[in-house]
């Protein structure tokens, strides 16, 4: 297998954030990270560590050397303040039962999700409670956020 190969099976698109460590003999490694919210802090549950040149050798020694926590410390630390600035933001006063919902609360529905998403928080339920309603409520909303255009239709519908 080439370099050039090697490099197209790495996903890079698949990560939240993507960080380099030079391990002890000078090799370069390149450090995919994902993010998700447990217990309302961002951790990372789960990670691929690859060559750029594609020919080295992982070893036990390498994964050994990687300080996980100081590689990512500032993208989950952008994370948490992102999510907690969206979910503050559109914490709703009340529940708004049998209304039309308007253009601009369907967008705050759209935003909530978006964030939930990148977070891989569960959505309906983050954006329930950040609202203030049941998820059943908050399902309709979803639905009719995503008919109205302000979030994409799901695959195959």
């Amino acid at each position: 297998m080439t370099n050039s190969k090697w490099q197209y099976l790495v996903n890079t698109d698949a990560f939240d954030s993507i960080s380099e460590f030079v391990d002890s003999n000078g090799n370069r490694w390149k450090i995919g990270a994902e993010f998700k919210s447990v217990s309302g802090r961002i951790c990372i549950v789960g990670m691929s560590i690859w060559s750029p040149k594609g020919s080295t050798p992982l070893t036990r020694r390498v994964v050994r050397d990687i300080q996980i926590e100081s590689l990512f410390e500032k993208q989950i630390a952008v994370e948490t303040k992102n999510l907690t600035q969206t979910l503050r933001r559109h914490k709703s006063k009340s529940a708004h039962q049998g209304r039309a919902h308007s253009e601009d609360e369907l967008k705050v529905v759209a935003e909530i999700y978006q964030s939930a998403v990148r977070a891989h928080e569960p959505v309906q339920a983050t954006v329930a409670k950040t609202l203030g309603v049941s998820v059943s409520t908050e399902a309709k909303r979803i639905m009719i956020a995503r008919s109205r255009g302000y979030l994409p239709a799901l695959n195959g519908r």
